[in-house]
């Protein structure tokens, strides 16, 4: 989850943990920006040697400072197709 309000984050959270059943704190990471989204995915790729990614589902709030959600999301896209990863 990636906004640059943690309320909005929060919401969501109290959203999928009672209205869906998700456990967010076990399944979830959370992101203040969208170059902090950047550097998990690269990391978590990394962890993985390169040969996989743990997130199936990123969302991302498009309006956010310094880098936009559609410019994070476009960067993400990128640097795993480099890496041949879906």
């Amino acid at each position: 989850m990636v906004d640059d309000q943690s309320f909005n984050i929060d919401a969501l959270e109290i959203i999928l943990t009672h209205n869906v059943g998700i456990n967010t704190s076990e399944v979830c990471d959370r992101a203040l920006s969208g170059k902090a989204a950047l550097q998990l995915v690269r990391q978590n790729v990394e962890m993985h040697n390169f040969k996989s990614c743990d997130y199936k589902l990123i969302l991302m709030d498009c309006n956010m400072p310094f880098m936009s959600g559609y410019e994070a999301t476009g960067i993400i896209r990128s640097y795993l197709y480099e890496h041949k990863l879906p």
